[in-house]
């Protein structure tokens, strides 16, 4: 009788939320009128907390034991965005400085670079955002006279920075849509 009660008293809780089949429902409802103790832990059960409450408190310290690792998490993303903007604003002078010396074709190869970190920080918002940035700071270079490049020639060498960074965009949107499905 000892062993039935131990096995009744782990059932208890699914009896009462109605979890159980019918025959151990019945096995159930023939213990307890049988067995004193079984039936004052039935009642105890009833009369205490709710088992959905004691669900949300656990739920409540599961969620303040994870706040110190999101705010590591957040200061992460942070750090990872600082530097992918300095990246960023490093590859696009790189890439601009590096027309005068009649490098050019290395441009091919940095201004994706530039598209990828793009995405990162910023997602599809990079499609309109990098082209500005692009300008503004070829802008920059030309006035301060870091390259040998004609003012109106700026524009030309942008849209075709352009079109290479929106390249690096979507290949990092295609490399993020993959591995995001095979979660």
């Amino acid at each position: 009788m000892k062993n039935e009660c131990k096995i009744i008293s782990d059932l208890l809780p699914l009896y009462l939320e109605n979890l159980v089949c019918k025959e151990t429902e019945e096995f159930i409802k023939n213990h307890l009128s049988e067995c004193e103790n079984c039936r004052e832990d039935f009642e105890e059960l009833k009369s205490g907390a709710d088992l959905k409450e004691v669900f949300k408190e656990e739920a409540k310290t599961e969620a303040e034991d994870i706040k110190p690792f999101k705010k590591v998490m957040k200061k992460m993303n942070m750090q990872v965005h600082s530097i992918s903007y300095l990246l960023i604003i490093f590859f696009i002078f790189f890439g601009f400085l590096s027309m005068d010396s009649g490098d050019v074709f290395y441009n091919s190869l940095i201004m994706p670079i530039v598209g990828v970190f793009g995405y990162i920080i910023f997602r599809f918002k990079a499609f309109y955002k990098l082209p500005v940035l692009l300008l503004v700071i070829n802008l920059l270079a030309c006035l301060l006279n870091l390259a040998d490049v004609e003012f109106i020639d700026i524009f030309f060498w942008t849209a075709i920075f352009t079109a290479f960074v929106d390249a690096g965009i979507i290949i990092a949107f295609l490399i993020h849509f993959a591995f995001r499905k095979e979660k």
